[in-house]
């Protein structure tokens, strides 16, 4: 809705070990020092208006979570990973339950049943954007989305999809507001490739949900997320 970045994901690749590794930020992470009449990680893209400015006021509360900056950013819109899905032939996936949500406010409505199936782009989005259902609401969801991207990351990177790179590559340029050049997208395309997607490591930012101020947060655990970022994701380990 808006400006929200409701799904926040850090993909941190290494070329010369061929590992990936996959973090997710929690929607409700809570940011210290900030005007945002909301003090959550995914109030800042609205907060500086969205676009470019947007992904850059993220980009650095992101920085200050993890401890360093990210090289790179994409916004990714849900008709760009309708597209995006449907361009790589869909993903076969286990769904964890059966998802039933209606919302006519959001345009939404998910029906998909429980177990393993292939997922076509409008199927795929049902899941990912799935949460009502969840005990952990929001926890579980993350979990689930990583699962999705790194079955849909294990399907893909094969040495034939990488001629689907400059369709895939136009879909970004029309659906997706990135600082990526072409060549770093064909870095990327080329490293996970020849990556050992089955080893991906994915984890959650450490951290708790907590009561602040009478509302609901998440509140990351600075001393576990710094030796997380050491051993997995940060640049400079």
């Amino acid at each position: 809705e808006g400006y929200r970045t409701d799904t926040i994901m850090l993909l941190s690749l290494d070329a010369s070990k061929r590992s990936v590794s996959l973090l997710s930020i929690p929607m409700d992470t809570y940011v210290k020092d900030t005007s945002y009449s909301v003090p959550k990680i995914n109030s800042a893209c609205g907060y500086a208006g969205g676009g470019k400015d947007g992904m850059e006021e993220l980009m650095t509360q992101v920085s200050k979570l993890t401890g360093f900056m990210p090289d790179g950013y994409a916004l990714v819109d849900l008709d760009a990973f309708v597209k995006i899905v449907d361009l790589m032939g869909g993903v076969d996936f286990d769904v964890p339950m059966d998802m039933q949500y209606s919302d006519p406010s959001q345009g939404l409505n998910i029906d998909l049943k429980a177990g393993e199936q292939h997922l076509d782009g409008s199927q795929a989005i049902q899941l990912v954007r799935f949460r009502s259902g969840y005990a952990m609401a929001d926890l579980t969801r993350t979990q689930v989305q990583r699962d999705f991207v790194k079955a849909a990351l294990k399907q893909w990177a094969s040495p034939k999809n990488v001629l689907k790179l400059p369709a895939l590559i136009g879909i970004v340029k029309d659906k997706v507001t990135t600082d990526l050049s072409l060549s770093n997208m064909f870095w990327l395309g080329r490293v996970m490739a020849s990556s050992r997607i089955g080893n991906m490591q994915t984890d959650t930012l450490p951290g708790s949900p907590q009561y602040i101020h009478g509302g609901s947060y998440y509140l990351a655990d600075t001393d576990a997320v710094q030796t997380l970022m050491a051993e997995s994701y940060s640049p400079y380990r």
